[in-house]
C-alpha cells in the first residue's frame, strides 16, 4: 500500500481526527497514487497515523476514513452506514425523513444520504468516493431497504475535479412526488428536480423554533422560500398572511402544492397565502414601496460563499438583506437571519445584523440561536461540519 509521509508539524492534526490531509502538508509519497486509491498516512518514522482515499484534483490529497489499522472494504462501508443509520432511529420515530449519512461527520468524507419516506437521495460529492460507489449502494439496499435510490451528484466541486455530474435512478423506482412529514407538517419532496437532495432537512430546528411566535394575527414573509418550509409552518400555525419569495418558479409551484396538501384553505379559511417570483433584493424593495409590513421575516439564502476569500462579499450580501428587511418589519417584529455557508460565522451574522439595525434606528434583542439538527452532526474536531447558523432577533420598543 502506498504511504503518504506527513510533515512533522501536521501529525497532531491527523491524530486529532481532522479528515483531510492537504497537498502542502505532505513531506513525501512512497509509491504510486491515483484517484480513489486507499493509502496510509505515516510520520517520518513510518508509524501509522491514518488510512484514507486519494482525491488527486483537489487541495485535499487524502480524505481520511479511519485512524485505526483496519481494512477498507465492503464490510467497512456497510458498518459505517449501519452505525450512522442506527443513530437516526430515534429521530425516524418522529419523522419519515432524515439525513442518514453526513459525510465527514459520519466518517466517510464525500458521502451524503438522505431518506425521504421509503426512498433514498444520494450524493457522491467528490471524485475519490466514486471507488466505493457499488459497495455503498449495496449497503443501503441491504440495511436500509429502500424502494428506490436516486443519485443527485450534481454538485459544483465534482466538475472542478474533472468528474461529470451524475443524476438518475440507481435502484428500484422513484415516484415523481414523495410526501414527507416534518414537525407535523406535510411536504412534497421532489428528489429529481428539487433543490439540493430534494428538501432542506437541515432547517428542521429553525422551523420548530420560530413556530412558537406565530399566531392568527401574524404576517409572515418567507424570503428565499424554496418549496415553502417556513411558509407552510406559518400557515399551519394559523398565520393571517404569508408571502413566499423565490426566483425559482418550480419551487413556488411546490409551495402551492404543499398549501393544498396541508388543506390550509379548509383549516384556516381566513389565512392568505401568496408567492412572488423574482430576485429577493428587488422584491424586498418593491414591498417596501408598497409600505407593506410584517411581524416575522425569514432570510434563508443559498450558500453563495464557497471560499474564505468571499467572506466580505458574504457579509455585504447579508448586510443589504437585513437593511431592506428591517424597513419591512413592524415594531416588535422578528427577523431570522440564516446561513448555510461554513465560511460565514455566527459572529459575522451578529455583526451585520446589528449594523443593519443601527442604520435603521432599531434596537434588537436576541431571541435565540440555533444550528443544524441532530441528523447533521457537528463534530468539534471538524469545524467544517458546523455550517448552518440561524440568528433570531426582535425589535425592542423603548
Amino acid at each position: 500500500m502506498t504511504k503518504i509521509i506527513v510533515k512533522k508539524e501536521k501529525e497532531a492534526k491527523i491524530l486529532n481526527f481532522y479528515p483531510n490531509l492537504y497537498k502542502d502538508e505532505v513531506k513525501d509519497i512512497i509509491g504510486e497514487i491515483k484517484n480513489g486509491d486507499i493509502v496510509d498516512i505515516c510520520n517520518k518514522e513510518m508509524m501509522f497515523l491514518a488510512r484514507g482515499y486519494v482525491t488527486e484534483n483537489t487541495s485535499a490529497l487524502v480524505r481520511i476514513l479511519t485512524t485505526k489499522d483496519e481494512k477498507i472494504d465492503k464490510n467497512f462501508i456497510f458498518n459505517r452506514i449501519k452505525i450512522a443509520y442506527e443513530k437516526r432511529k430515534k429521530l425516524l420515530e418522529e419523522t419519515n425523513c432524515a439525513r442518514i449519512f453526513y459525510s465527514e461527520a459520519d466518517y466517510i468524507p464525500g458521502l451524503i444520504i438522505d431518506k425521504f419516506d421509503k426512498y433514498i437521495s444520494i450524493q457522491f460529492r467528490n471524485s475519490g468516493i466514486e471507488v466505493f460507489r457499488d459497495d455503498i449502494i449495496n449497503a443501503i439496499k441491504k440495511y436500509v431497504k429502500p424502494k428506490g435510490i436516486y443519485e443527485r451528484s450534481d454538485v459544483e466541486n465534482r466538475i472542478l475535479e474533472g468528474v461529470e455530474a451524475k443524476t438518475g435512478i440507481l435502484y428500484g423506482e422513484i415516484p415523481e412526488k414523495i410526501i414527507m412529514i416534518d414537525n407535523g407538517i406535510n411536504y412534497i419532496v421532489d428528489i429529481i428536480d428539487g433543490q439540493k437532495t430534494g428538501f432542506f432537512l437541515d432547517q428542521r430546528d429553525s422551523r420548530k423554533f420560530i413556530s412558537r411566535y406565530i399566531d392568527k394575527n401574524t404576517e409572515f414573509l418567507d424570503v428565499f422560500s424554496s418549496s415553502g418550509g417556513f411558509s407552510m409552518l406559518a400557515l399551519k400555525n394559523g398565520a393571517k398572511n404569508v408571502v413566499a419569495i423565490d426566483k425559482n418558479p418550480h419551487a413556488l409551484k411546490l409551495c402551492y402544492e404543499n398549501y393544498e396538501l396541508n388543506q390550509i384553505e379548509d383549516l384556516f379559511p381566513n389565512s392568505i397565502f401568496s408567492t412572488i417570483e423574482g430576485d429577493a433584493f428587488s422584491m424586498l424593495e418593491t414591498l417596501n414601496g408598497r409600505n407593506t409590513k410584517f411581524d416575522i421575516i425569514t432570510l434563508d439564502p443559498p450558500s453563495l460563499i464557497k471560499k474564505k476569500a468571499d467572506i466580505y462579499k458574504g457579509r455585504d450580501f447579508f448586510m443589504e438583506l437585513c437593511e431592506k428587511s428591517f424597513r419591512l418589519l413592524k415594531d416588535g417584529g422578528i427577523l431570522g437571519v440564516i446561513t448555510c455557508a461554513y465560511h460565514i460565522s455566527l459572529q459575522d451574522l451578529i455583526e451585520v445584523t446589528r449594523m443593519a439595525a443601527s442604520k435603521n434606528g432599531k434596537l434588537l434583542k436576541v431571541l435565540g440561536v440555533n444550528y443544524q439538527p441532530e441528523d447533521h452532526p457537528w463534530i468539534l474536531h471538524i469545524p467544517e461540519t458546523l455550517y448552518l447558523k440561524a440568528l433570531w432577533v426582535q425589535i425592542e420598543n423603548r
